[in-house]
């Protein structure tokens, strides 16, 4: 019987750990099963010398936990290359509302006629976002002579975007209604997963009826 009880404890707090074990996750993505995107059209991320259009791309994760990164389709269209400025976004009333986390650039954009690359921004801070819940992921160039393209998505899908072409990373904002840009947000999950919660079933199961027939004997 007191052997029993061991596994039953055991089986608990072997699951309960793999529950909390983090795992890289992705959170959203538009882009295809192997990172593909629209590799000839996509919307102008670029300084003052050009549109000085700033870019806003909603997207709601389906798992909790904290980000780690994005991963966006661009390509470098004109003049400069300088680094993409990329924030994290609440959400106010279908725009983006408050600045939540700033995220970094890793490697160089690749020219639009080579159909441009998938860019990885590191999260610095960006904390734990929310199953369900709208962000924005706002994408600013600040030097004046760098045309960036952020690439269409995969299906070139999308909904309601928000532009404007101040140079402002906090609005006001234009809402359009067209194809998003291509991107992925990755993170850590912290909810449990259905295998897991299978798995937490099964081991307490099993954990269960061995102490049952022990009870009996």
């Amino acid at each position: 019987m007191l052997r029993s009880l061991h596994v039953l404890i055991f089986a608990t707090l072997l699951t309960l750990a793999l529950c909390a074990t983090a795992s890289a996750d992705v959170f959203y993505t538009n882009l295809g099963p192997n990172g593909e995107y629209d590799t000839k059209n996509g919307w102008d991320v670029d300084g003052s010398g050009y549109n000085n259009q700033v870019l806003a791309m909603p997207f709601i994760p389906s798992l909790n936990g904290p980000m780690t990164d994005a991963v966006l389709a661009l390509s470098n269209y004109a003049g400069g290359n300088s680094p993409i400025n990329l924030y994290l976004y609440t959400d106010n009333g279908g725009q983006p509302g408050s600045q939540l986390a700033t995220l970094t650039q890793q490697g160089t954009i690749q020219p639009y006629s080579s159909g441009g690359s998938l860019i990885t921004f590191n999260c610095n801070g960006c904390g734990t976002i929310n199953l369900g819940t709208q962000y924005w992921l706002v994408a600013w160039e600040q030097d004046p002579n760098t045309q960036q393209l952020w690439m269409w998505d995969y299906r070139d899908g999308g909904g309601n975007f928000a532009f404007n072409r101040l140079g402002s990373i906090d609005g006001p904002w234009t809402i359009y209604n067209g194809e998003f840009g291509g991107f992925r947000v990755d993170g850590t999950a912290t909810s449990p997963e259905p295998g897991t919660l299978a798995l937490l079933g099964s081991a307490l199961f099993a954990a269960a009826s061995c102490f049952c027939r022990r009870v009996r004997l």
